[in-house]
């Protein structure tokens, strides 16, 4: 049977989470002694390595967000089943603070009708079968992000907290990285192939230590 294949576009989202201000060198002093100056030590780190956990970087700053992920995906059936099916994709978080994942957001890019979708839904599952999350896309030919878990991956040594152990070899951490597809129905099978399209928003956001 030829397969019915619909694309299906990812795109990211990272939310600002406004000013932080770094406590790395906090330290205040009252200047009561008569004297007009104030001296002010400044400690720069100028191309900081999101990577290192031990890296000079507010914690909860955007600029921890290191994740690869594919980002161009399809979901399909064939015309004698009911059934949604896709292939494995991946995301890896390659920073040096754990990262969380959630579906946020899900919009139709095209006209197609979609009526026939009962429902869509994406799954994730990290790579070390511990954690899973999921939510649905689309419901009875609605779209919209509903039921939606987060996952989390650790950092890039297997850290999901400061005092876990870190890795030595990188290659062996299964935590910072899971799978994620596509499952679902249709209410019936369909004769005449359709292929919708939809961007899928993913926000990620660093766990601070």
């Amino acid at each position: 049977m030829k397969k019915n294949m619909f694309n299906f576009v990812v795109s990211l989202l990272v939310g600002s989470l406004g000013v932080i201000t770094s406590t790395a060198y906090a330290a205040e002093t009252t200047i009561n002694d008569g004297s007009n100056t104030g001296d002010v030590t400044i400690n720069g780190t100028l191309g900081a390595d999101n990577t290192d956990p031990d890296a000079e970087i507010p914690e909860g700053s955007d600029s921890w967000i290191n994740v690869t992920l594919d980002t161009a995906t399809i979901f399909y059936n064939t015309s004698s089943s009911t059934t949604i099916e896709s292939p494995k994709y991946t995301i890896k978080n390659n920073s040096g603070r754990p990262v969380t994942v959630t579906p946020t957001a899900i919009t139709q890019t095209n006209s197609v009708d979609i009526s026939s979708i009962k429902d869509l839904t994406v799954n994730f599952k990290r790579d070390d079968s511990s954690q899973n999350s999921s939510a649905k896309l689309v419901s009875e030919g609605s779209v919209a992000v509903t039921q939606a878990s987060t996952l989390t991956l650790a950092n890039k040594v297997g850290q999901l907290l400061s005092t876990d152990t870190a890795a030595t070899d990188t290659s062996t951490v299964a935590n910072a990285s899971a799978t994620f597809s596509y499952g679902g129905s249709v209410s019936s099978a369909l004769s005449t192939a359709i292929t919708p399209t939809f961007t899928m928003t993913l926000t990620f956001a660093p766990v601070s230590w």
